[in-house]
């Protein structure tokens, strides 16, 4: 049973206070720390150059030095992970939820004149005037402002709340290309936190619920009566042809995975069609998705094993995930056993495991054929599962390309030296890496490419009972 490990995280209180702080030595902390731990750091490097990391490393080293350094640090350390272009690595807040006066006393405020604004309202590309279709106290300013440590900015415009006056930053980020930001995101206490922007709905809405002022879409209700829906579902849609929805494997939803398999087991042994749909599952475990496998199952699955940097961080991050009460005791047992592998033969990389061909598992006869919905929102887990599913005769993947966001994985998170954050970063590499095989940036790609605005699950049973 392969394990893909998942985040927990715990938000502590943190008394540290980041103006105490020297962004320099925390800088050089983290880009040390991910040089040493981080599964992908070598690969990535080389991707870009060791020539071009040196020069933005020297970069923002000199931007750590900076007069306004502690206010801009977290910026400075996010610029720099970003040049890995991995979605398994990130920080997160650790700090108690409350506003720091100082701290936002001292932020800068930008000035935007009438003349702007007028010219941003008749702007379609990111600049323009948004505001936030949940929480109807903010208005901002999306401008270009290009300067090392961004390109956009958010700037508030107008607010009911007394902690954010007009001319601050609500994000600032760096542009990756047409449709989509890298940066930081300001929360409601004023600290900043890894963010991306996505812009879409024919250039209307920027992901985080900004929508541009002025476009025909109603907003959506507030938050408070949203009716979000259930992470999984299913239904029978005709005689032909059931429905799954898995929204996360998460391995809470384990259970649930089950009981709904288990409780349609007779639908599914005699339904000719299934479909399942995994958009915007981002992950979880892979624990959650193996009660699904012998569905369609039609021939011997080949997986890629998987190696680990067995450094004393990635050994103790690893060991913390024991703690993990929804894992099982045969789970345990296995994470016992790779853990022991690692002790052994720390600073190289350890195979925990092994490439496999799986022929276990009895093909059945139903369903015939099974649809797989995915979009630009499913990765890691998800992604793991289609690189099986896949391999099913019976397995249709429609809708777009998945994240690509798999090849370094195994998330584990240690806190910075000074700064009241939490560093998350992959500790494990795909052998596949090794054949040219690899997904992240890339994303697996559908069978049949389907059009964001049309209804997708009408789309599949076209498929499906044609």
């Amino acid at each position: 049973m392969k394990i893909v490990l998942f985040i927990a995280i715990l938000l502590i209180s943190a008394t540290i206070n980041a103006q105490t702080c020297d962004c320099k030595k925390e800088f050089l902390y983290i880009k040390d720390f991910i040089e040493k731990n981080f599964a992908g750091s070598n690969d990535k490097v080389n991707a870009i150059s060791k020539q071009a990391y040196e020069k933005t490393c020297k970069e923002l080293l000199n931007l750590s030095r900076g007069k306004f350094s502690s206010d801009n640090c977290i910026l400075i350390i996010s610029q720099y992970l970003d040049q890995f272009k991995s979605h398994h690595i990130g920080f997160l807040p650790n700090f108690t939820a409350k506003i720091d006066t100082a701290f936002v006393n001292q932020r800068p405020v930008f000035e935007i004149s009438n003349k702007k604004l007028k010219t941003l309202r008749q702007s379609s590309s990111w600049e323009g005037i948004y505001y936030h279709t949940h929480d109807s106290s903010y208005k901002i300013a999306v401008i270009k402002d290009k300067t090392p440590l961004h390109d956009y900015v958010g700037v508030i415009i107008e607010s009911k709340l007394p902690t954010w006056k007009k001319g601050l930053l609500k994000f600032e980020a760096k542009l990756v290309n047409d449709s989509f930001l890298y940066g930081i995101t300001y929360n409601t206490f004023h600290r900043p936190k890894f963010d991306g922007f996505n812009l879409h709905d024919n250039n209307n809405m920027i992901t985080g619920d900004w929508r541009r002022e002025g476009s025909t879409k109603k907003p959506n209700p507030p938050a408070s009566i949203i009716v979000r829906p259930p992470q999984i579902d299913s239904k029978k849609l005709s005689d032909k042809t059931f429905y799954i929805k898995i929204s996360s494997f998460d391995p809470n939803n384990r259970a649930t995975i089950d009981s709904i398999l288990k409780a349609n087991e007779d639908l599914l042994k005699t339904t000719p069609n299934l479909i399942l749909d995994l958009r915007n599952n981002g992950g979880g475990s892979d624990f959650s998705w193996e009660p699904i496998v012998p569905y369609l199952y039609t021939s011997p699955i080949k997986t890629f094993g998987v190696d680990i940097l067995a450094t004393e961080a990635n050994i103790s991050g690893w060991k913390k995930y024991l703690e993990n009460e929804n894992l099982s005791a045969e789970n345990k047992n296995e994470l016992r056993e790779k853990i022991t592998k690692m002790e052994k033969d720390k600073g190289h990389w350890v195979n925990i495991e092994n490439d496999q061909i799986d022929s276990s598992l009895t093909p059945q006869l139903y369903p015939k054929k099974i649809a797989i919905l995915i979009n630009k929102r499913c990765g890691s887990s998800t992604e793991e599962f289609l690189l099986v599913a896949r391999q099913s005769s019976k397995v249709i993947l429609l809708g777009e390309n998945s994240i690509g966001n798999l090849d370094y994985s195994n998330v584990v998170q240690i806190p910075f030296s000074c700064f009241p954050y939490t560093l998350l970063y992959a500790t494990t590499r795909s052998r596949r890496v090794n054949f040219h095989q690899g997904i992240d940036d890339i994303g697996i790609a559908p069978d049949y490419y389907l059009k964001v605005n049309s209804d997708w699950i009408d789309e599949a049973l076209k498929v499906l009972e044609k």
